[in-house]
């Protein structure tokens, strides 16, 4: 295994076990562990260039960890279209069209990247776009609710060290899949990282409060 593939791999198995988490606590909360913006856009790059990673580089482990995650998408999003309604101000019927249509929107969007910029370019940046999205979403989502319905250290945790993960490979050490080193991807990983740790921390303590009967 090579040292890209490596960091790859770790990047999957963080995300695998944080999809995996969200999808647990979705059924158990009656609730949905990603928030819906990312996830719509989180869901349909993993689609996306699933496929064209398929058709432009074959058996590469991205191609598989990405078949996986979209595998484990789904399941997330059917949470969200079962528990989701509950937590807008409109009828189920527009709750549902709303969410199809930024689907339909959101692949769009990911073939026009990568008509653009490219594969790579389009993968990459736009799969940091949308995670640099997700962090802060999830800071939001946690003021946004009472308690920790639908959230859990173990989405949070896994999340980080997977990105973190591919910011070093990608904004450090480089590959050439990639094309060499990416600068702007250290800046952007490193905000996402500050963000991430910022979001453990705050589960993390409301945890311990709700453990210790100070938080009902």
């Amino acid at each position: 295994m090579t040292i890209s593939s490596l960091f790859i791999a770790i990047c999957g198995i963080g995300w695998i076990i944080a999809y995996l988490e969200a999808l647990r606590v979705g059924f158990r909360d009656n609730s949905y562990g990603i928030p819906f913006l990312t996830l719509a856009l989180n869901f349909t790059w993993e689609a996306y260039y699933t496929y064209q990673g398929y058709l432009v580089f074959g058996s590469h482990v991205s191609t598989y960890v990405n078949c996986i995650w979209v595998l484990i998408d789904i399941g997330i999003l059917y949470t969200y279209f079962r528990y989701g309604h509950q937590e807008v101000k409109a009828s189920k019927p527009l709750f549902y069209a709303q969410a199809g249509v930024f689907l339909l929107a959101c692949f769009i969007l990911q073939h026009l990247v990568f008509q653009k910029v490219g594969i790579v370019n389009g993968a990459l940046y736009g799969g940091y776009f949308i995670n640099f999205l997700m962090s802060f979403l999830f800071v939001r989502m946690y003021f946004r609710r009472s308690d920790l319905r639908g959230q859990s250290l173990l989405i949070a945790i896994p999340k980080c060290i997977g990105t973190f993960s591919t910011t070093i490979l990608f904004g450090i050490i480089g590959s050439k899949t990639a094309g060499g080193v990416h600068e702007p991807i250290l800046y952007i990983g490193l905000i996402i990282f500050v963000t991430d740790l910022v979001y453990i921390t705050l589960v993390a303590r409301k945890r311990h409060l709700i453990k210790t009967g100070v938080m009902e």
